[in-house]
């Protein structure tokens, strides 16, 4: 039982860390206790369904992502592809059309005359502000995490 709670503890890590969030940002959406969660994650706790729900819907994943790998390794495709069908099956209609708008834009003529693009972030409402200003502050924070990482490395 401790390798389960451990893989377990392992696998909400590494959900967390690879969307930069602390177990602080993690307590406040999830409702779970700070040193809850760090237990958890160390594999010192035992926790109930409705507390890997909750951690589960506050990282974006689902509890198959979280379970360790023997618990049914049929529904354990650990991809990119399918943390990011993961994701986008819980973004709404608006927020996946300004992902598809972001990725489909040419924004260099944009950048080159600024007013469209006030004019487009005036013109979002505060949902879709809240996500723009979310998946800039992710890009901004992947960036200083990859910089900190080449010092390191």
């Amino acid at each position: 039982m401790n390798d389960f709670k451990k893989e377990l503890g392992e696998n909400i890590f590494k959900h967390r860390k690879a969307i930069n969030m602390s177990t602080t940002e993690l307590s406040v959406l999830s409702g779970i206790s700070q040193s809850t969660i760090s237990k958890i994650e160390n594999g010192n706790s035992s926790t109930t369904i409705e507390t890997l729900i909750k951690i589960c819907e506050s990282l974006g994943v689902t509890l198959y992502d979280v379970l360790p790998e023997r618990v049914n390794p049929d529904l354990k495709t650990r991809t990119p592809y399918k943390m990011l069908f993961n994701v986008l099956n819980q973004m709404s209609d608006n927020e996946i059309k300004l992902i598809q708008s972001l990725l489909t834009t040419n924004i260099l003529p944009v950048l080159k005359n600024i007013t469209p693009l006030a004019k487009a972030l005036d013109q979002l409402n505060t949902n879709e502000r809240e996500l723009l200003w979310k998946f800039l502050n992710s890009l901004t924070n992947n960036t200083v995490q990859d910089d900190a990482n080449k010092r390191e490395g």
